[in-house]
């Protein structure tokens, strides 16, 4: 290992204090790299050819939820105060005529007030609605090529949706370059400081991971890379307070650790990391013998009960506001006081005892979270507004207390799996794509050995202030918070999710990778021959694998057309593809084979439905299936199980009335050209799918009345009056009812239009 070490010479002065300068080392051994600023140009590099094929991608998965069916987001800059104080679903959750459905809700406004940001410079639309014909943009009345800007022939909102998405993409891009430079740095200057080949190695790969490709790829995950973001400046600024105990550093090591929990509520166990770090990198010190009987133990420990009373009683109050608030009432937002309480206590009383800059900076970050949570608990509600019993939400529905943690034990395996060799990778792991397992299953009791291993591993490991102790820390705490252990998330597994935990992977096969290497028997040369074949290697196959996922990522219809191959019973994905063959049947490169669009799509969904009988999407949609293919009982079908199980949906509301306006106007036609009896056969349908619009019992007892069956002309123009009793035209045919035993021909009615 060689170093290069740079001395600079001051000028003289009259001065008698010389100006000291920082040594700057290079301890790299296996990179050539001569100089700090190449590194950083090579993570800029790679990370752009890995992820600048995603730059020409749409959107995909939940992206709609959060950005383009956002009305705070598409409001622009004037929708950040909503983005802030409310639930990240809650506009969702109002269009679709729901409360809130996950417990806990969802609070990430810093990823989404970047996207209302960016919505100002692609347009914003002052009511959060996209306007008719908003694709227009010439506003020439007429749909001009340029303006399918999604290129499927079909002019619709879509195509202002997906207005800017590159914008969105390339930013998600860049935000990761600078993740990973934050990451490298952190690593560089602190914690492998005696070792830049570790700190670049871990990570170099980080950036190509394959397993981030979701994460890049799907806009509304740079929460995810946010949190990355400000998570490394929390350890940076943190470790450099321990260093020069500046108040300036003290405030940015606060600041951002407020700016990472409010990218992803992840960053909390950062309370735990940072003591560690600082144990295993030895900014802290202590004999774990003796350190439960110290002054130091006792202070964290006053700390520690502060912080947790506190939040205790936030929670408590916010519950109690959740639980009992009325209709109209506004809730109660008494839980902001304890985060100021705490600062009073725990900075100006306990403060005054605090000699240390541990102490000191722990106390700072506990009130920190503890300003968060309160921030959280104005816009969230603790427990959903409806139970907990869709499958989708709730993916251990079915299963017994037995069968839900030995799962849980074996999705912490899979995790681990991807880990090590990310193939195949799908977008959805919900019902019913990982079968239930028992404590009697092969794989779980393999993972529950190995991570009990890794576990008991970990704490020796830290105790001897290893890197691998560090590493492992690192995995698990962040498993901890997406495995289903602490709390439900309401997923059985994501690949995004395993976003943080790699940061403790990462480290851990850099490690290996490097100790393998300088095993190997030989000179520097030999040596580093066999590690840049290694790198080459990986760096060729997760290239790929990335590439790969950025085309599937690309829009709705290509992630789950072939997500639906790797994940075939997956209720999620087989629901999705199944919409999405519908939709391409409409579309200019399926006009020639539109049918078998739609019988694909059909086959999918039925498939789900058989998986999940109360999948509401998979209904709806297999109505709409039914409805294009002019299977009308079919259609009928689907959409009364669909009303069922979810009466106030809107795309039902749209579709029925899509749908009753056709069958009035076939019932019409066939009455004009003299078939009544077809007619009559299509306006019962009318009566079939809305028993309160007036207008069908009209038009059909006028169809019987036009066939000469009086009577029963006479009952549904009485259910219309039922109805509607001012209805002018009814209460006119039944006028003429009574005349038709009079040999005058009666004045037919006609099918009103």
């Amino acid at each position: 290992m060689y170093d290069n070490t740079l001395f600079f010479m001051a000028k003289q002065t009259t001065s008698t204090k010389q100006p000291v300068f920082q040594e700057l080392k290079n301890t790299f051994h296996f990179f050539p790299f001569k100089n700090q600023t190449a590194p950083f140009i090579v993570i800029i590099l790679l990370g752009l050819i890995f992820n600048l094929t995603s730059l020409y991608n749409e959107y995909a998965l939940d992206d709609g939820i959060i950005i383009h069916q956002n009305d705070h987001v598409i409001k622009g800059v004037k929708g950040i105060k909503d983005i802030m104080t409310k639930d990240a679903y809650e506009s969702f959750y109002r269009r679709m005529n729901a409360t809130d459905q996950l417990a806990g809700g969802r609070y990430r406004p810093l990823s989404v007030v970047s996207f209302a940001i960016e919505q100002e410079f692609i347009g914003p639309y002052k009511n959060g609605l996209y306007p008719a014909r908003c694709w227009d943009t010439n506003d020439n009345k007429k749909d001009d090529v340029e303006e399918d800007i999604n290129d499927d022939g079909v002019f619709n909102e879509v195509d202002c949706q997906v207005k800017g998405a590159s914008i969105r993409h390339f930013v998600n891009i860049i935000s990761l370059i600078v993740g990973v430079m934050l990451l490298f740095l952190f690593f560089r200057n602190y914690i492998f400081k005696d070792n830049h080949d570790l700190a670049f190695l871990a990570a170099l790969i980080f950036l190509m991971h394959p397993i981030h490709s979701e994460a890049i790829a799907n806009v509304k995950s740079r929460d995810e890379i946010f949190s990355l973001i400000f998570i490394s400046l929390t350890f940076f600024f943190s470790f450099k307070y321990m260093k020069d105990k500046s108040t300036k550093t003290l405030f940015w090591a606060a600041f951002n650790f407020l700016l990472a929990l409010l990218s992803k509520e992840y960053a909390v166990v950062l309370v735990m990391l940072i003591p560690i770090a600082f144990f295993v990198y030895g900014e802290i010190d202590f004999d774990p013998k003796t350190f439960f009987q110290s002054k130091e133990f006792k202070q964290a420990l006053s700390l520690f009960g502060i912080f947790f009373v506190s939040a205790l009683l936030m929670l408590l109050v916010k519950r109690n506001s959740d639980m009992h608030i009325q209709p109209g009432q506004k809730a109660t937002t008494s839980y902001w006081i304890f985060p100021f309480v705490y600062l009073a206590i725990g900075v100006f009383v306990i403060g005054s005892k605090i000699k240390t800059k541990f102490a000191t900076l722990m106390s700072w970050h506990f009130f920190i979270m503890l300003f968060y949570l309160g921030m959280r608990l104005v816009a969230v509600k603790l427990k959903p507004g409806v139970p907990d019993t869709e499958i989708l939400n709730n993916p251990y529905l079915l299963a017994s207390q037995h069968e839900q943690w030995a799962t849980k034990v074996y999705v912490l395996l899979k995790y681990f799996n991807l880990c090590w060799f990310p193939h195949p990778l799908s977008s959805d792991y919900s019902f019913n794509t990982i079968q239930f397992r028992t404590f009697a299953s092969w794989d779980t009791l393999v993972s529950l050995v190995l991570h009990i291993g890794l576990l008991i591993a970990g704490v020796k490991l830290i105790l001897k202030k290893h890197t691998l102790g560090f590493a492992i820390a690192v995995y698990f705490a962040f498993l901890l918070m997406i495995g289903n252990i602490l709390m439900d998330i309401g997923a059985t597994m994501g690949e995004r999710l395993l976003f943080h935990s790699t940061i403790g992977f990462v480290i851990a096969f850099a490690w290996l990778i490097l100790k393998g290497v300088d095993k190997i028997p030989g000179t520097l040369t030999v040596k580093r021959s066999i590690f840049f074949l290694l790198l080459g290697t990986m760096t060729f196959l997760y290239g790929c694998k990335t590439w790969e996922r950025n085309w599937d990522w690309k829009n709705d219809i290509t992630l789950f057309l072939k997500d639906v191959e790797t994940v075939p019973n997956s209720v999620l994905v087989l629901g999705n593809a199944g919409a999405r063959y519908i939709d391409l049947s409409d579309t200019k490169n399926f006009v020639a084979k539109r049918t078998e669009s739609l019988e694909k799509g059909i086959k999918y969904l039925k498939h789900a439905i058989e998986l999940h009988p109360r999948y509401v999407n998979g209904y709806l949609n297999l109505g709409l299936g039914s409805y294009k293919l002019k299977r009308d009982r079919d259609a009928l079908f689907y959409w009364k199980q669909a009303e069922a199980l979810y009466p106030n949906n809107p795309y039902l509301k749209n579709y029925y009335i899509v749908f009753y306006n056709d069958l009035l106007n076939r019932g019409y036609q066939k009455a004009q050209r003299g078939q009544l009896d077809s007619a009559i056969y299509e306006l019962r349908k009318t009566i079939i799918l809305d028993k309160l619009n007036p207008e069908g019992f009209y038009n059909l007892g006028g169809a019987y009345y036009q066939n000469k069956q009086y009577d029963k002309a006479k009952m549904y123009w009485e259910q219309c009056l039922k109805l509607k009793p001012d209805h002018v035209q009814a209460k006119s045919g039944l006028a003429t009812i009574v005349t038709v035993t009079v040999p005058t021909p009666p004045q037919p009615q006609g099918i009103k239009k």
